[in-house]
């Protein structure tokens, strides 16, 4: 069997395409999940009940999710609701490049706000206050 490097050359624009796009998606996804998570963060270390349930559940049932039935709910079950067709939100949730956007950001804050949390948790009340 013979291996065909041609095949392969003449698909590298291809391949570039597809690293172009997962590295805006890595690139969008961090910046803005970092943005979430840091209230977020914030919220699972107060003492007040208040703030820090809501913030509890959702790093809970997001980080308990798995990522792909996350994006599939965005992509394809808010499509179901004719709320969300008639909405003005409709042309951005109807590209997939917004709802893999949205899915990674979603699931980045979460995972990201629990190390958040826990950074300032173990760290020592002397130098937070410093």
């Amino acid at each position: 069997m013979i291996f065909d490097y041609n095949v392969i050359w003449d698909s590298l624009p291809l391949y570039f395409g597809g690293l172009l796009t997962t590295l805006k998606l890595l690139a969008i996804s961090l910046a803005f999940g970092l943005l979430a998570a840091l209230p977020l963060g914030l919220m699972r270390v107060s003492k007040n009940p208040w703030v820090n349930m809501p913030a509890w559940l959702y790093t809970y049932v997001i980080r308990g999710t798995p990522m792909l039935v996350q994006l599939f709910l965005i992509y394809y079950g808010l499509a179901q609701f004719d709320a969300a067709r008639e909405s003005f939100l409709w042309p951005w949730l109807s590209s997939a490049t917004f709802c893999a956007c949205l899915a990674f950001t979603i699931n980045t804050s979460a995972y990201t706000a629990e190390i958040i949390a826990g950074s300032l948790k173990a760290t020592p009340a002397g130098e937070i206050e410093a």
